[in-house]
């Protein structure tokens, strides 16, 4: 029987057997993503590593120096994501300035506006800034301004803008997604925000114009296509038809982009490798078929091919610059391209290696792109439907075959289901080397996927995309004959539609994933990577003794048992997590001007206490608390608690209520005039949640061995909506939370004439840090060892008053603040509570 041991050791031995295009990826892309997650190898390091490459390669060590070589190349590739992350300081920088401060901005727009519901972005390179009042200096950087309002600048427009100048951060939340990443990745250093009434002020003007060729055209060109496709189609129809054509995505209907997201399409509704790849397969058959009509003594040479991936090529670039450049529809033309390239070089049959080499240029030219959700999917998908077209294609010719003598004819029922079980086989091998990272980054399962890309797809790419570019192309010689091709585009998008309206309303069409963690997302791809690599099925020969039968298959058997361990444990650990852990639990979460924490009882059941706001389309709810809740496992909430109705504590409260299946609902029955408030009670009632009214007696009760008090309303002459607000204290043992609201002196002082037990190891601040709230007397009642102070970074209101952070400090309590410490996590027994920030500040505390 073969030594296991010795098997992976002949593994290892033969590493350097693997094509070298594909070590180089892999080791750029591993670079890369270490660059991502902030892991980067010092400069000298990378070429002390590369020197000792090619000293073991000067003494015949081969294999040691091009295992080196492959280290340096990866320790190499974390170098530009350091310079694109932590940039080096400049001095004339607009970091330079003070995070925060308004200032005047002068630069050139350098990209086409980005349209998107009730704003549009600008992108500015900056020329000039500097403080009002004060000369403008040169300065440099690339300044993203929202415009909350539709306009229409033109590329090359010399634009001064005066605003706060705001660099990119994150809230800093388990399970958030990396906004500051991604803004670096785009180049962006810092951003800023103009209203509608500042539009044609001093505050927003434009100073003049310098075209920019081609850019400039470019644009001209797509306003042109835009105003077409608003002639000729419906405004759903033609939103979706811009976004396809041009990449404008601001007329794309928000229910709509849900349906289709929820039916794991949403793929469809921007202009990615699908998109590029049907126009290449179109015109690529075009310019075959073309060369072989034109010159079919070229054709037979092998010319035929390479006419078609040229002519394919062309048009992916000239799609491309339509399109607006938006990095993700580079990226897409870079591995179409990549594709071209192997056919005009007779490799077409190395679809991999075409990957590979369009991952080192991407990764090379664009830093930092394997944090980008479509860079993984793009590769993700398409490297699964080439190793699992490889595995169908050898099963079905099994199939075939099974029975059947040498020169016999094949199974004509098996050959006939060819094609048809070949194209669902590619939706099911893309949504499976897709799905952990759907799950990842959007928290979804589409189970209805497989049906619904397979059904809409083609006439999504056939019928819209291509008729909308055929359409917008006639456009320009003959707008009739434009309009007519438009309009069919239009009926196959209305076709589209209904279907992913009836695919979403499927039973279990759809459903919410938790977040996996990087183990858990390893462990699952390297089970998908074990089934596709796998040796295939033989049709006509038996196997032959050796490795592939005997040791082959036997250290697969090894490394997928392992993977199962690794699974059950993983799942064990957050089993264990979810329902059984024994401590209190209580997350005060970053949400900026606002309040939310997560309460986890011991065993399983959750509260969250206050919800965040919901401004200008940025919902707390959606951004930051589903988020956490996600990365923790927890998929049901069964209590939400609100401590009084203004909007910076009930705004995300619809989006958990939507979607994470509450029990009850408890609120102070304070009046609220906030149509956003009735919003928030009508999502309560649809999603059928139980009311509990907070006022006199208020409501005690145990929830597994935590005593939860939420304590008397105030009297109407004090029912502000601050001072109004619930408060709620929770003891566990000796340890104890009290949570505060908004109130301020005067209900302080009536809690503390009550007589009511307000002592708390850990206080929320109340009103977050206002000078209004938190007297000596209420902080010397209460006698918190710790007060967390929630709040936003750089709020325009300067909360915490520096006389509120004195009081605490001269009473000896430790203070957490989430606009500097992010999300602070606690832990509690009933005589000991942890604590630990976001920021990774640590203590512990023994509760009096």
């Amino acid at each position: 029987m073969p030594d296991d041991h010795g098997v992976v050791a002949r593994a290892f031995k033969r590493f350097d057997q693997v094509p070298p295009i594909y070590a180089v990826a892999i080791a750029i892309c591993l670079g890369d993503g270490l660059g991502n997650f902030r892991l980067f190898v010092p400069s000298w390091l990378a070429v002390a590593i590369a020197i000792a490459a090619l000293v073991a390669f000067l003494a015949s060590r081969d294999r040691s120096g091009y295992l080196l070589a492959l280290i340096a190349i990866a320790a190499s590739a974390t170098l530009p994501v350091r310079a694109l992350l932590e940039p080096p300081p400049v001095q004339q920088s607009i970091r330079a300035l003070p995070d925060g401060t308004r200032a005047t901005v002068e630069g050139l727009l350098i990209d086409e506006p980005e349209h998107l519901p009730d704003l549009t972005h600008l992108t500015l390179r900056v020329l000039r800034a500097g403080v009002p009042g004060a000369p403008l200096t040169a300065a440099t950087g690339v300044v993203r301004v929202a415009v909350l309002e539709q306009v229409n600048p033109r590329i090359g427009d010399e634009m001064s803008v005066t605003s706060r100048v705001r660099f990119p951060r994150n809230n800093r939340n388990p399970g958030e997604y990396d906004y500051e990443g991604f803004m670096a990745r785009e180049g962006i250093r810092a951003t800023m925000t103009v209203t509608a009434k500042e539009i044609d002020t001093p505050a927003y003007q434009v100073l003049a114009h310098h075209p920019e060729f081609p850019f400039s055209q470019l644009q001209d060109v797509r306003d042109r296509i835009a105003n077409l496709i608003d002639e000729s189609l419906p405004p759903v129809e033609s939103g979706e038809m811009r976004a396809l054509v041009i990449g404008d995505r601001s007329g794309i209907d928000g229910d709509l982009r849900d349906a289709f997201a929820r039916c794991g399409m949403a793929h469809l509704l921007v202009i990615s490798g699908l998109h590029l790849g049907f126009v290449a397969a179109v015109v690529f058959v075009a310019g075959r078929m073309l060369m072989m009509i034109v010159a079919p003594g070229l054709a037979s040479r092998g010319w035929a091919n390479k006419a078609g991936a040229i002519a394919a090529s062309t048009a992916v670039c000239a799609y491309t610059a339509i399109a607006g450049h938006h990095v993700s529809t580079v990226r897409a033309m870079v591995m179409v391209l990549a594709y071209m390239m192997a056919i005009v070089l007779d490799r077409a049959r190395e679809a991999v290696a075409s990957l590979a080499l369009a991952a080192i240029i991407i990764c090379l030219v664009l830093p930092g792109s394997t944090a980008d959700v479509g860079f993984e999917l793009s590769f993700a998908s398409v490297l699964a439907i080439i190793l699992g077209m490889q595995r169908f294609a050898a099963w079905i010719k099994m199939r075939q075959r099974r029975g059947r003598l040498p020169g016999e004819a094949s199974a004509r029922g098996w050959v006939l289901a060819e094609r048809p079980l070949g194209y669902v086989a590619v939706s099911f091998w893309a949504a499976l080397g897709t799905a952990p990272l759907t799950a990842f980054h959007f928290n979804q399962i589409a189970f209805v996927g497989l049906i619904a890309n397979a059904v809409v797809v083609p006439i999504m790419g056939f019928g819209a995309t291509l008729a909308g570019l055929i359409g917008s192309l006639f456009g320009f010689i003959w707008a009739p004959a434009g309009r007519w091709v438009l309009e069919l585009g239009g009926y196959a998008l209305r076709l589209s539609n209904s279907l992913a309206g009836w695919f979403v309303d499927w039973p279990l069409a759809w459903a919410h994933a938790f977040t996996p963690t990087m183990l858990e997302m390893s462990l699952a791809y390297a089970l998908i990577i074990l089934w596709l690599t796998a040796p295939r099925a033989r049709v006509e020969s038996p196997p032959v003794p050796g490795i592939e039968s005997a040791s082959g298959p036997r250290w697969r058997i090894v490394a997928a048992s392992a993977l199962a361990i690794a699974i059950a444990v993983d799942a064990g650990w957050w089993l264990h997590s979810r329902f059984l852990d024994s401590h209190l639990r209580v997350t005060f979460l970053s949400v900026g001007e606002g309040d939310a924490a997560v309460v986890r009882f011991p065993g399983h059941r959750v509260m969250l206490i206050d919800a965040g706001g919901a401004y200008g389309g940025y919902d707390y709810g959606e951004r930051a608390i589903a988020p956490y809740l996600w990365s923790q496992k927890i998929m049901h909430v069964d209590y939400l608690v609100l401590s009084h109705p203004d909007a910076d504590h009930f705004g995300g409260f619809a989006y958990i209520a939507e979607n994470f299946s509450p029990d009850e609902f408890w609120a102070p029955s304070i009046p609220s005039s906030d149509e956003s408030y009735a919003a928030t009670l009508i999502a309560m009632a649809q999603a059928h949640v139980q009311l509990r009214t907070l006022d006199p007696p208020g409501i005690e009760l145990t929830i597994a061995n935590v005593m939860i008090h939420t304590l008397a309303a105030n009297p109407p002459s004090l029912a502000t909506h601050n001072n109004g607000s619930a408060v709620l204290r929770l003891g566990f043992g000796k340890a104890a939370y009290l949570f505060t609201g908004d109130i301020e002196a005067p209900a302080e002082n009536l809690l503390i004439s009550e007589g009511v037990d307000l002592q708390a190891s850990v206080l929320k601040v109340p009103h977050h840090g206002s000078g209004t709230s938190s007297t000596r007397q209420f902080i010397e009642a209460v006698g918190p060892a710790v007060a967390v102070i929630s709040n936003g970074y750089l709020n325009r209101f300067h909360f915490p008053a520096p006389q509120v952070i004195e009081r605490y400090q001269d009473a000896g309590v430790t203070l957490f603040r989430t606009d500097l410490d992010g999300a602070v996590m606690t832990e509690a027994s009933p005589d000991r509570i942890r604590l630990r920030s976001f920021s990774d500040r640590r203590m512990s505390i023994a509760p009096k």
